[in-house]
């Protein structure tokens, strides 16, 4: 792995087991985070994951193999694409309820160098606002 970090915080305005289920349900996971793409998930640990992103018309494989999965305060998972060169790096999700609220803290190690920590700053950034429209829409 890597020796590149970063850290995302957000507060989303549904309950921890909403959010978390946002990043486990695989039809959710096809909506907001694959944008569409394929998507295989068995969210438990050593459960594997694949999501075909779609991107300016095109698939990025992004996959990896999920270490915690503790609903709903928890996710750890591996991951692997172009992006991290091929290697992988771990993505942990923290969970915390306030209030009627969430505040989940994304944060991504392992990463090759400094201009892949930064464009997946900018994808997670993305991703994480998009779901807000997503938790929007969910029951």
């Amino acid at each position: 792995m890597g020796s590149f970090r970063l850290e995302i915080p957000r507060s989303y305005d549904a309950s921890p087991e909403r959010v978390f289920r946002a990043w486990t349900d695989p039809a959710s996971m096809k909506a907001w985070l694959a944008e569409g793409g394929d998507v295989v998930a068995d969210p438990r640990p050593d459960g594997l994951f694949y999501l075909g992103m779609l991107y300016s018309g095109q698939v990025r494989p992004h996959y990896g193999r999920y270490l915690r999965v503790e609903s709903p305060r928890l996710l750890e998972f591996t991951w692997v694409s172009e992006h991290t060169h091929g290697k992988e790096s771990v993505v942990t999700l923290e969970f915390t309820p306030r209030g009627k609220q969430t505040e989940l803290r994304l944060t991504h190690e392992g990463l090759p160098d400094e201009r892949m920590a930064m464009a997946h700053t900018e994808g997670w950034t993305f991703f994480l606002d998009t779901l807000v429209a997503r938790l929007g829409g969910m029951n």
